[in-house]
């Protein structure tokens, strides 16, 4: 398979989400640090949005799919997580050419590695602290 890094990086972000979000309360979901950044909810549902756009791009060829309606906390991350497997199954059926493997990198699946960044720093706000961790020496299954 020529998508093992990609496959790595899916599987990266979902260990690293879960950490990132673990331990969290409902009321994580609506924080507002203030009118100018997204909610974790909000950034939850874009991260999904990323991830449908990313499948359908490897499937289809374009990023045009239905927009999604909003969940709340824990169903939004159990959306994400699912679309994340979805996305790593068609990764695994696919040939990608180099050129589109670095542009969803780039593009895509980095973004969701900054917002699950994002998800650590509020829940950390939010009264959450996130255990320390060297990912170097994690076991990304």
């Amino acid at each position: 398979m020529n998508n093992q890094l990609l496959i790595h990086v899916i599987k990266t972000i979902a260990y690293r989400f879960v950490k990132s979000t673990t331990g969290s309360t409902a009321t994580f979901g609506t924080l507002k640090i203030n009118d100018h950044t997204r909610s974790p909810n909000e950034i939850i549902f874009h991260m999904y949005d990323l991830a449908v756009k990313t499948t359908t791009m490897i499937k289809e060829g374009h990023f045009n799919v239905p927009i999604p309606q909003p969940l709340n906390f824990h169903d939004e991350q159990k959306r994400f997580l699912t679309a994340l497997q979805d996305l790593q199954s068609v990764l695994e059926e696919s040939h990608l050419e180099q050129a589109l493997s670095q542009k969803l990198l780039q593009g895509p699946l980095l973004d969701m590695v900054t917002h699950v960044g994002q998800l650590a720093m509020l829940n950390g706000i939010h009264g959450n602290r996130i255990p320390k961790e060297s990912y170097f020496n994690a076991k990304i299954n």
